[in-house]
């Protein structure tokens, strides 16, 4: 079953002016090349690019096809041919290898301008793939082609280097194919020079409370009055928004729970449930107070220091594959995503004595570590959260940790 958080409805979404400008000016320059949109989890990127898939389909001149590699929900465009998305009867969330070829075939069937021919072909996928491009650039239609392709990042190497290979590399070949991208976690590494040059955008999360009331206004949401409370702490992120505006709890309770759907989504399916997972999101907690990238020796004895049997190695590892945590070249930082939403939690439950010792426990383990490194001193002192900031972000005096930091 789809999370009912995981749906697109154009009725609900909230104004991307920027990045809506920033598409149409480059089609309008230029029909084939690469645009790529980058994002943290909740930023908004999935509903963006149905956005663009849904305002394109409306332009005569452009003929969009679509292509989500997870599960999710699109209410309006069921059934359009023009459409390539994870359904329920597929059963698992993401891509399989063994789609490529119903896909190829979907999609040669929209873009190009006649019937797919099979023939008795050994490799039906490189048939499917070669045809495609060679009847896109030899017979070019009015409409050009825009292909958008949603979560690659995201998506099992295999699978990514299965689509670039068989869907998005053709495409850019024939000269003729404007490609669109999202995605979140580490960038990979492109073949074709497209790519590798691709304009690229950062989509950041909603820049200020009004908007998040829009968000609120076009849900129906009853939390409409409390949207400057949800700003502050949903730190802008629409799927943050979507989550505590369509829940009847308490904000700190609505909160929690949206972020521990963001990490249970994110996570591996076996670590989805049960103590593995409490380990987890606890660990995730402490690291969300650790204001700069660090490394694993340097936050070993603080997340593990009662447990003697913790791994950090697979901790961060687990956390790497799951795109909540990042490499920041000078070491790995949890995603703003999760890490800005959660010390607002953390301040909210600062006066549960166990929460403020996790600031006690990350202030003690910074001071050893200026004294185990003078010369990196400066660096280890950033570990902790100025004095009256939120996780080093905007001021908060009433911040419970206050009297606690020592750094």
């Amino acid at each position: 079953m789809t999370e009912y958080y995981k749906i697109y409805r154009s009725a609900e979404f909230v104004n991307r002016h920027v990045e809506l400008d920033a598409i149409q000016s480059r089609l309008r320059q230029n029909t084939r090349g690469a645009f790529i949109f980058e994002g943290e989890r909740g930023a908004g990127k999935t509903s963006l690019m149905f956005e663009i898939f849904r305002q394109l389909s409306a332009q005569k001149e452009f003929t969009p096809f679509f292509i989500g590699l997870f599960r999710y929900s699109a209410p309006e465009f069921e059934g359009d041919k023009k459409v390539w998305i994870r359904e329920e009867k597929n059963g698992r969330d993401n891509f399989q290898p063994g789609e490529m070829e119903a896909l190829l075939e979907q999609l040669a069937g929209a873009l190009g301008d006649r019937p797919v021919q099979t023939g008795n072909s050994e490799n039906k996928t490189e048939y499917l793939k070669e045809y495609l491009a060679r009847d896109l650039a030899r017979n070019p239609a009015s409409a050009a082609p825009v292909l958008l392709v949603d979560s690659i990042y995201e998506a099992d190497e295999n699978v990514r280097t299965d689509v670039e290979k068989y869907i998005v590399a053709p495409l850019l070949a024939s000269g003729r194919v404007f490609v669109i991208l999202s995605g979140r976690g580490k960038r990979p590494v492109w073949s074709r020079p497209e790519l590798q040059n691709a304009e690229i955008a950062h989509l950041l999360p909603l820049k200020n409370k009004e908007q998040v009331r829009e968000q609120l206004e076009k849900m129906k949401s009853k939390r409409i009055d409390e949207y400057e409370t949800i700003f502050d702490l949903s730190g802008g992120y629409p799927l943050i928004v979507r989550l505590m505006g369509s829940s009847d709890k308490s904000p700190e309770l609505a909160l929690y729970d949206a972020l521990e759907i963001l990490i249970k989504d994110a996570l591996p399916e076996n670590a989805q449930g049960g103590q593995e997972f409490d380990d987890i999101r606890t660990q995730i907690e402490k690291l969300a107070l650790v204001q700069i990238p660090f490394r694993i020796p340097d936050v070993e004895n603080y997340l593990y220091e009662l447990d003697p049997g913790g791994n950090t190695n697979k901790l961060v590892n687990t956390l790497l594959k799951s795109h909540i945590l990042r490499h920041e070249g000078k070491g790995y930082q949890l995603n703003q995503s999760i890490a800005r939403p959660y010390q607002k939690w953390l301040l909210l439950a600062g006066q549960n004595r166990e929460r403020a010792d996790l600031m006690a426990k990350l202030t003690e383990t910074s001071e050893r570590l200026q004294a185990q490194y003078p010369a990196a001193r400066s660096w280890y002192q950033q570990m902790v959260p100025a004095e009256g900031t939120s996780g080093g972000s905007e001021s908060n005096s009433s911040n419970p940790f206050k009297a606690r930091q020592r750094a």
